[in-house]
């Protein structure tokens, strides 16, 4: 009889029945995944928005794609009705923008949302892009798209009550303008995803400027020096 248990005897009993204690459970870690795959691998998640139309308040949804080596998102138009014929043009649409940016796709992980339809996959399977499932009720393992859905809604979403479907699409996709091109990122010692700011180690001189650029009435906004 165990009286008391620590981690000490979850990690004996574990290797009495041959399972290797986590988190070196396996062939590989999840982490050493990521790694592996940077280059090559995507997230997609849905989010949503409550919005006024003439007939009241409707759920819209917008599908996301962010390829986890350059934090580069991709966004659909947002629909009322995710089915699966939106569903397979979303997908098309995005192996086609991802190609014009040149960014490979061979992995694509999604969590086990209903939305999911097997033709999806498919699209996806026909380009040798290997659909990895989270495993349930586990978004940490599919925290980079997570992590954006939460900044879109903290840093523009919340802030507006959205009028109609082109109106949602506007702020999504000024806000996604912004985060691609100009918005500072912790994890790149706050540079920009497109390219580093300039390193300029002079002061301001007499005379020279710093101008601010503002999106949506100025929620978003980024600065600076007035070229010469």
């Amino acid at each position: 009889m165990i009286r008391s248990v620590s981690l000490s005897t979850i990690k004996n009993i574990l290797k009495e029945d041959g399972i290797k204690p986590s988190p070196k459970r396996g062939s590989g870690t999840w982490d050493e995944f990521l790694k592996i795959h940077v280059d090559t691998l995507w997230q997609v998640d849905f989010f949503n928005k409550m919005i006024w139309t003439p007939t009241g308040l409707r759920q819209a949804f917008v599908l996301a794609f962010i390829h986890v080596g350059t934090r580069r998102v991709f966004c659909s138009r947002c629909s009322f009705k995710p089915d699966g014929k939106w569903m397979i043009s979303q997908a098309y649409a995005f192996i086609e923008q991802a190609r014009e940016a040149n960014l490979r796709i061979e992995h694509l992980v999604r969590d086990r949302d209903g939305m999911y339809v097997r033709e999806f996959d498919q699209v996806f399977k026909d380009i040798s892009c290997r659909v990895e499932l989270t495993a349930p009720q586990a978004p940490n393992q599919n925290a980079f798209i997570e992590r954006w859905g939460k900044s879109l809604k903290y840093e523009c979403l919340n802030f507006f009550i959205v009028f109609g479907k082109q109106h949602l699409d506007h702020l999504v996709s000024s806000y996604l303008e912004f985060y691609n091109e100009v918005r500072p990122h912790q994890s790149l010692d706050n540079q920009p995803l497109t390219g580093a700011w300039p390193e300029i180690d002079e002061p301001l001189s007499a005379g020279e400027q710093i101008v601010c650029h503002e999106r949506l009435g100025g929620l978003l906004r980024h600065y600076e020096r007035v070229a010469a």
